[in-house]
């Protein structure tokens, strides 16, 4: 199928990182149903290198409810740049910022004191995709570091996890156009986590076991708007944790990214 020369590289952009359209929410503890929403941007730099960054926030029910609009769960500020090695081969480093809003365990689940953390972020991504058809194959190695602060920037008393991410993703056209896209994933994430005293004249920390912590299902509805250079994605996610008893925590998502806002396309 031909495109309009006007559209043509945007759709390859899509088509071959498709992955970073989509941006999955993040895992949150203490609730039973999330609603995530991000806007962002996707801009190419030159033909190897793209930067896409976004911002989302998601509110959360109670862990006895469904109330997915009751109460602010977490705020996020991304950037991730990309580097192209071919049509199969990409990676990609990155940082984020996160503020995490934190509640007690127990009925009536009122925010805590302090009532949230911070959290910086760094990771990087290795893709690889494969072609069968007219399904497109996504697979991403990303190790994460995790670094958390109190209110105050103080160390937190779990103040570092190294984490490690595996997912495999596809995506689908639904129509000749290819505006329309099914895309479902599945991601399996394992972690080690250093825990420190809060008490400043104590210095001892320990590691925990590397462990399995959770796997993410996700399915989305994805509309390519041609003329507008903009693609939202609707869909849902799963999580299911380590010690769960196949009770999931169910995400609601959607995001706007617009591709290339400040330059033309690289072909």
């Amino acid at each position: 199928m031909k495109f309009i020369k006007y559209f043509s590289a945007l759709f390859l952009i899509l088509y071959n990182s498709s992955v970073f359209a989509q941006v999955s929410p993040p895992g949150l503890d203490g609730t039973k149903a999330v609603g995530w929403g991000v806007v962002g941007f996707s801009q190419a730099l030159s033909k190897k290198f793209n930067l896409t960054v976004y911002g989302g926030a998601a509110r959360m029910s109670d862990p006895d409810n469904w109330s997915l609009a009751h109460k602010q769960g977490i705020a996020v500020y991304n950037h991730e740049l990309l580097y192209k090695f071919s049509n199969k081969w990409q990676a990609s480093v990155a940082n984020s910022f996160r503020v995490q809003n934190l509640y007690s365990e127990e009925s009536p689940y009122e925010a805590e004191d302090p009532s949230y953390r911070y959290e910086l972020r760094y990771y990087g991504r290795l893709y690889y995709r494969q072609q069968f058809d007219k399904v497109s194959l996504n697979y991403a190695f990303r190790p994460e570091a995790r670094t958390f602060y109190s209110s105050d920037w103080n160390t937190s008393s779990h103040p570092f996890e190294l984490r490690i991410r595996l997912k495999a993703s596809a995506s689908i056209p639904l129509n000749q156009n290819k505006t329309d896209f099914l895309i479902g994933g599945n991601e399996f994430l394992t972690a080690v986590d250093e825990y420190q005293s809060t008490i400043p004249a104590d210095h001892h920390h320990t590691w925990s076991n590397y462990h399995f912590t959770e796997d993410r299902f996700t399915a989305y509805f994805r509309h390519v708007f041609q003329k507008a250079d903009m693609i939202v994605d609707l869909g849902i996610m799963e999580q299911f944790k380590a010690g769960g008893h196949m009770d999931p925590v169910s995400y609601a998502c959607f995001d706007i990214i617009f591709q290339n806002p400040f330059s033309k396309h690289f072909n």
